[in-house]
């Protein structure tokens, strides 16, 4: 027996505005060159920022800086090292597919860039009327709803005037959640633009209405705050990133479009006894209680490739690899195929919280939304994406903090560093091999010191991506602020 399903599209799928920054010039702004390899001045600002910075370089001075660039430029050197090393990780099949995976989001991202935010319009009225609500920060409370049968038993409870607060309690038996949303939050479009409405007011209940992983919300607004911005700057600055906002929703509007009319006519038919078999194998894999998160930081690099989760098939006889789990356009794919697509495109689901019951419907979700992905892929290759430039630099940015992982461990340094400090780095193995390859290394002095970072700490993450963290983990190698190596690069 053969079930079907339809192709669906998520905005979580697509760029965050910083990463469609990111990745906007077609020629980089080289920071430093470290013999082939190359950091950008956005990799430079991107790593500073987009993860957690050690004590030693939190700060945003020019010695703290000077450390941060000391870092990136020895996980280059580190990397070139472990080049001679035959490395059993570095040489894996494995890793050979997260690189590839890591490739081939970055294509995507790029090629929803250059069609659909970079000709994006952005109307004055539109950004000016968001404008007037930029500084607003909404407390609301909320019910989150699985399914229409409870939408319609709440929706008349509501008709009797009884408060989503009574509903919420006569249900779960405690108090209603609540939660601050910013203008600028990354909440869901449909949830913002309910939201955020001049013609809103206090205690107002909105909703029910469904969100994106099928869901059902009410919401009700308990009050706001408004932030004024007194300063030209701050003005300034407020309302490029109000002219952002209304751009990624104007290019994620075509976007959907276009993913609408490249999947339409399409399906998937998905083999009942196989699929069943393998989503009952999957389920003890993605339903599994989470792993102890209090590492999660300093091992989100290495966990992305050797922990990806993926289903094994030993000692599983009712699964054969050459057993066809699903038909795409005809296509048959078998139960080997689509576990080396995972490899390199993790599954993604809709929904964060899964039970057992929903399992298998969003997994064959997340089954559909990587065969969506793989269309893409294919367009991608057509127009040689993956030679570009912006492509190229991101993949080797990925490799090399991996590499430098690996030759750092190779070294054994952590016995020793805990003598010193608490972190595992040794001063002296940098500084030598900073002087072993400075006629390679070249740094862009001028570009440097025009260079502004902030002291926050932020993670910054990209939801709904099968790699969802934009940069490595900061490499923690050295805390030398000495720029005694090199030459200047013009």
């Amino acid at each position: 027996m053969l079930l079907r399903i339809f192709f669906g599209v998520l905005s979580s799928l697509l760029l965050t505005n910083c990463s469609n920054k990111d990745i906007s010039k077609p020629s980089l702004d080289i920071l430093a060159q470290v013999g082939d390899k190359i950091i950008t001045r956005q990799d430079f600002i991107r790593r500073a920022e987009y993860t957690i910075r050690p004590d030693y370089c939190r700060q945003s001075n020019y010695i703290h800086k000077k450390i941060i660039l000391n870092s990136l430029i020895a996980e280059k050197i580190t990397s070139i090292e472990m080049e001679d090393k035959d490395d059993i990780l570095l040489n894996s099949q494995n890793f050979h597919y997260y690189l590839q995976g890591r490739k081939e989001q970055a294509m995507r991202k790029l090629y929803y860039y250059e069609n659909f935010y970079k000709g994006a319009e952005v109307p004055y009225s539109i950004v000016n009327e968001k404008y007037k609500l930029a500084g607003r920060t909404i407390d609301i409370s909320y019910i989150n709803l699985p399914d229409i049968n409870t939408v319609q038993k709440v929706k008349e409870l509501i008709s009797q005037n009884i408060t989503i607060e009574e509903i919420y309690f006569s249900i779960w038996g405690d108090t209603i959640p609540t939660k601050k949303i910013n203008f600028f939050d990354k909440e869901p479009d449909i949830i913002h633009e309910k939201l955020f409405l001049i013609d809103n007011k206090k205690n107002q209940t909105i909703g029910p209405f469904e969100v994106e992983d099928g869901s059902f919300l009410i919401m009700k607004i308990n009050g706001w705050a408004d932030t004024k911005f007194i300063s030209a700057v701050d003005q300034e600055k407020i309302w490029e990133d109000v002219e952002k906002l209304v751009k990624e929703k104007e290019a994620k509007t075509k976007y959907f479009s276009f993913v609408k009319k490249m999947m339409s006519g399409k399906s998937i038919h998905f083999n009942k006894d196989v699929f069943e078999d393998y989503a009952h194998k999957a389920s003890k894999i993605y339903l599994q209680d989470p792993m102890d998160k209090k590492d999660a930081i300093n091992k989100m690099l290495w966990d992305e490739i050797e922990n990806p989760k993926k289903i094994s098939l030993q000692n599983n006889p009712d699964i054969k690899p050459g057993d066809v789990i699903m038909i795409f356009d005809n296509e048959k794919i078998t139960v080997e195929k689509l576990n080396r697509l995972i490899k390199s495109h993790p599954l993604v689901f809709r929904k964060r919280k899964i039970n057992e019951g929903r399992f298998r419907q969003e997994l064959k979700f997340a089954l559909a939304d990587l065969i969506r992905d793989v269309e893409l892929n294919k367009k991608c290759y057509d127009l040689e994406l993956h030679k570009d430039i912006r492509v190229k630099t991101n993949v080797d940015m990925w490799h090399d903090a991996y590499s430098s992982k690996r030759f750092m461990s190779s070294l054994k340094l952590a016995a020793k560093s805990e003598r010193k400090n608490k972190y595992n780095f040794d001063n002296n193995v940098i500084n030598y091999l900073q002087k072993k390859h400075s006629n390679i290394i070249k740094i862009n002095t001028n570009m440097f010191e025009n260079i502004t970072l902030t002291s926050t700490d932020m993670l910054v993450s990209e939801r709904g991506l099968a790699y969802p963290f934009i940069v490595p983990s900061f490499p923690v190698i050295t805390s030398d602020d000495r720029l005694d190596y090199g030459s200047k690069l013009n």
